[in-house]
């Protein structure tokens, strides 16, 4: 018979192609080309500040990750989760084996098990460790750490190795270096990168099959566009290529007075490194973390934040590169309240992903600032996107009447001062108005009354520099937005190279170097200290929302 001959038939091969498949498939496994199932990961939202935790999964505010966590955030829309670990606190023994805690590796398959059981394509990796104890570019610790981050992907690998297809190895979180990057330290780990994926392909089950996720050096895009090195010499591998983006970093975690984002040149960069990222290698790319840091509303401004999202995804999803939203568990989803905290961003990421078009606000234009005595029309400039308007509704769904409650134009909506009438006369929130279009989010606009701030005492001698100076502050409605800082001498206190930035950023502080609350402007211990150690008075510089209004703003000094 031909089937005896050493050369096998067609109908062999498929034969046992097809048995191959459905053995795989029996025991959960589906061997798969990343290129061909990329797009069922975008989009992802990372369970972030849990298992990665230092020491402890709650160690960071977050309670031990819950299945019903997964349930949430698929019914949110989800495709895809990444499980970020840190094992630095986690080892039974030190040197020479680096035991695991059995009963921590068992919870973090508990763990990916909720997420598999829930139809995710799950990422897990080494994460803090990175900076922990996995510091390759430290020469005098080098061989300790390969030798550690081996020993721990043996164990990982191994106890894993039978899961799902949909399970993803990702090697090491942000290898740590010299910035901005060089080649040496890029080397050091894409060679870490190629014993990874030795350690994983000769792990036993299905792991020489198993979709794995290799970064950079810093995850970063434009030195991975550089030094990242090609690991060839595995054939037949399925490595995928893993970034970050934070871009830019001082709008995204509030620095130097750098609220509005949105401009052609921003809108451009953007589009350039994702572009860049795009077109490198030859494999499928992932965004394992972006993002903004901060409470929306409140550290950053709504309007700027939703157009960086709407941008960022949109352009993402359209260079086929799947996204992963970092949430450390305070920033976006409430996890114990299981409601998100900004459901627009939410919304909009979910309808960047699907290609569809949202109608935005212009920076500043997420709230409607009624200046206290004021009883003109108000603008809400729009960015429409090609969308049309169907309508404009109070929260509860009533609609307002077009030329009676608003106007509209090629460039927003203008509330009528009949309908603001309708409004409450005290200074704080007075309602939100929801702006429906022809496809894409509801976008909800809050309206609100403000007056001037008043802060009962603005001149402060030799406060304690040991703990933060809360402020007593009557906010007046409005909401705090940068601080700017000067002393004496006219130079700023902080980054005074940030007057080469212009205005409104030059001289402002960072968040995190001031905060408020309901009743308080806060000046932190650190800023305490820096003005104290310039010698002179300093002058702060309150800035409110909205910040168009050059009058909102209080200044209070500083000496000592």
């Amino acid at each position: 018979m031909q089937l005896m001959t050493t050369k096998k038939s067609p109908m062999l091969l498929r034969y046992s192609a097809l048995i191959s498949y459905l053995v795989l498939r029996a025991s959960g496994f589906v061997v798969t080309d990343p290129a061909t199932v990329w797009n069922q990961l975008q989009p992802g939202w990372n369970v972030g500040n849990t298992l990665d935790g230092i020491p402890n999964e709650d160690s960071w505010g977050n309670s031990p990750i819950q299945a019903q966590t997964f349930d949430d955030i698929k019914a949110s829309g989800f495709k895809s989760v990444r499980i970020p670990i840190t094992w630095t606190h986690h080892f039974a023994t030190e040197a020479p084996d680096y035991t695991i805690d059995p009963t921590f590796l068992a919870r973090v398959e508990t763990v990916v098990d909720q997420a598999l059981a829930r139809g995710f394509w799950v990422v897990i990796n080494v994460h803090h460790d990175s900076w922990e104890w996995a510091d390759l570019s430290q020469s005098a610790t080098y061989w300790t750490a390969v030798d550690k981050f081996e020993k721990l992907w043996k164990q990982i690998a191994k106890k894993l190795n039978t899961k799902s297809e949909k399970l993803i190895f990702e090697s090491l979180n942000e290898p740590t270096g010299p910035r901005p990057g060089d080649k040496a330290t890029s080397d050091l780990y894409n060679d870490l990168n190629l014993r990874f994926l030795n350690i994983v392909r000769n792990s036993g089950g299905y792991n020489k099959d198993r979709i794995t996720s290799l970064p950079p050096l810093h995850t970063d895009i434009t030195i991975g566009n550089s030094y990242f090195s090609v690991p060839e010499s595995v054939a037949g591998d399925k490595w995928t290529y893993q970034v970050h983006y934070y871009t830019p970093w001082s709008f995204l975690a509030h620095q130097w007075g750098h609220t509005c984002w949105g401009d052609a040149s921003e809108r451009a960069e953007m589009n350039q490194l994702l572009t860049d990222l795009a077109g490198n290698f030859t494999r499928p790319k992932l965004i394992g973390e972006y993002g903004n840091i901060g409470e929306i509303g409140r550290v950053l401004e709504r309007a700027a934040v939703y157009n960086w999202y709407d941008a960022f995804v949109r352009k993402a999803a359209s260079l086929n590169i799947p996204v992963q939203l970092w949430d450390n568990g305070g920033d976006h989803f409430n996890r114990a309240a299981r409601v998100w905290r900004d459901p627009t961003v939410k919304d909009i990421i979910l309808t960047a992903s699907s290609g569809k078009v949202n109608t935005l606000p212009e920076c500043g234009y997420s709230t409607v600032w009624i200046k206290s005595g004021e009883s003109t029309a108000k603008d809400i400039k729009l960015r429409w996107n090609g969308n049309t308007l169907v309508g404009v509704y109070t929260t509860s769904g009533a609609a307002l009447q077009s030329g009676t409650d608003y106007t509209s134009g090629a460039n927003g909506i203008t509330l009528t001062p009949s309908y603001l009438a309708t409004l409450p006369s005290t200074v704080g929130s007075l309602g939100k108005v929801v702006v429906k279009s022809s496809e894409g989010i509801d976008l909800t606009i809050e309206i609100r009354r403000y007056a001037l701030p008043v802060i009962a005492t603005t001149s402060y001698t030799a406060p304690n520099v040991n703990q933060d100076l809360s402020i007593p502050t009557n906010f007046n409605g409005a909401t705090l937005a940068a601080v700017k800082a000067v002393k004496a001498d006219g130079v700023f206190l902080k980054n005074d190279w940030t007057i080469w930035l212009g205005e409104p950023k030059a001289g402002r502080l960072d968040w995190g170097d001031f905060d408020y609350n309901s009743n308080s402007v806060i000046v932190k211990s650190g800023t305490l200290n820096m003005i104290k150690n310039s010698g002179q008075t300093v002058t702060l510089h309150f800035e409110f929302w909205p910040r168009s209004d050059s009058t909102n703003i209080v200044p209070v000094t500083i000496s000592y």
